[in-house]
């Protein structure tokens, strides 16, 4: 469960997501969340958003948020609104975006990988999220996913992706990483939600 700041801070990123991006579907914004926190943590050692992501078919996803979108949103119904056209949920925002809980840094990147992922539909995001050697991809092989989904055996799993992985080369964003999920750790037993 997030807390209130992180609520914030995830609703105030699907606002903007939404107000830039024409037919936001429910799949390309969980490509986006998870692009965002993979890129922050590659640029910073810190992740965007701190979600929890697992190895489904489509790539990686942030169950509490698929969930939250699959029907009335209940964690972000300040911030979005669902509309079903023809089977497909998009997303549009509820209020106006604040940027009060992002630093410089992530507003840059935020407004970069907007720009970059705007005009591609959801399949080219899944597909760059699969592709060879990509935390998805080394994960759900580990794990002998792949065949699975091909197959159709199997569409998702609670495999947690570790973004240690993509630090291994990078030893100080790498300390900087785990001294946030350290220091999350021990402050979840002091946080009011």
């Amino acid at each position: 469960m997030h807390f209130k700041n992180d609520i914030e801070k995830i609703g105030n990123t699907i606002i903007y997501l939404a107000d830039k991006i024409d037919d936001l579907s429910k799949t390309k914004l969980l490509k986006i969340l998870y692009l965002l926190d993979e890129f922050s943590i590659k640029e910073f050692g810190l992740p965007f958003l701190n979600l929890k992501y697992e190895v489904w078919q489509l790539g990686p996803v942030s169950q509490e948020i698929f969930v939250d979108l699959s029907d009335d949103p209940i964690i972000l119904k300040d911030y979005i609104e669902i509309n079903t056209i023809e089977n497909k949920r998009y997303i549009k925002s509820k209020k106006t975006f604040n940027d009060d809980e992002f630093s410089d840094n992530e507003l840059d990147l935020l407004e970069k990988l907007t720009e970059t992922v705007k005009n591609q539909p959801a399949y080219v995001l899944i597909n760059f999220t699969h592709k060879k050697d990509s935390l998805w991809y080394n994960t759900a092989c580990r794990h002998n996913l792949i065949e699975k989904f091909e197959m159709g055996v199997k569409n998702s799993s609670n495999v947690e992706l570790n973004f240690e992985e993509i630090l291994q080369n990078e030893p100080v964003k790498l300390s900087i990483y785990n001294h946030h999920k350290k220091l999350e750790s021990s402050l979840s037993g002091f946080r009011v939600r």
